[in-house]
């Protein structure tokens, strides 16, 4: 699985197309480092009005004598821009991702992946005409698949919200 993600996100890299201003933004979530978590994306402008961007979450947390958590995940969205000035804009976005986390809580073990899908509403601004500094927000709801092995005080699957906050570089 995790070299699947890594092929994809490579492949998004490649992709080349020059009629469009800003082809590719590249973003970080900076509130997930407070938690212990890093996230990275990639957005790669397809046509004026639609894009595809790949996440990459890393997440690492020691909590001293409570205990650690670790976990490796990935999502990958398709952005339909409203106005047609991709990366710029209002967008509706379905995404699909998958979460692998082990806990080791007060020296008991449990590890919890998640497989989610969601419906996004967001907006990504682009300042500059060539490129620029972006701000990237969304929010929507989501759907989890969840396999948990050992004691998690996660009970699962189900429905909940989704969200994002992102700055980057459009180039």
């Amino acid at each position: 699985m995790k070299k699947s993600i890594v092929l994809l996100f490579i492949s998004l890299l490649s992709f080349s197309f020059s009629a469009l201003a800003q082809e590719s933004v590249l973003k970080f979530n900076p509130i997930g480092l407070l938690l212990g978590t890093g996230k990275v994306t990639y957005e790669k402008v397809l046509t004026e009005g639609s894009a595809v961007e790949l996440s990459l979450t890393y997440q690492r947390l020691d909590l001293g004598d409570f205990g650690k958590v670790g976990g490796l995940g990935g999502q990958g969205k398709y952005k339909i821009y409203f106005q047609r000035e991709a990366p710029d804009g209002w967008y509706v976005a379905p995404a699909v991702g998958y979460k692998s986390t082990k806990y080791d809580f007060l020296g008991e073990d449990a590890s919890i992946n998640v497989f989610n899908v969601a419906v996004l509403f967001g907006h990504q601004w682009v300042f500059g005409d060539n490129g620029g500094f972006s701000i990237d927000i969304n929010t929507g709801v989501k759907y989890n698949s969840v396999t948990i092995e050992g004691d998690a005080l996660w009970s699962g699957d189900g429905t909940g919200l989704a969200g994002n906050i992102s700055f980057g570089w459009a180039f």
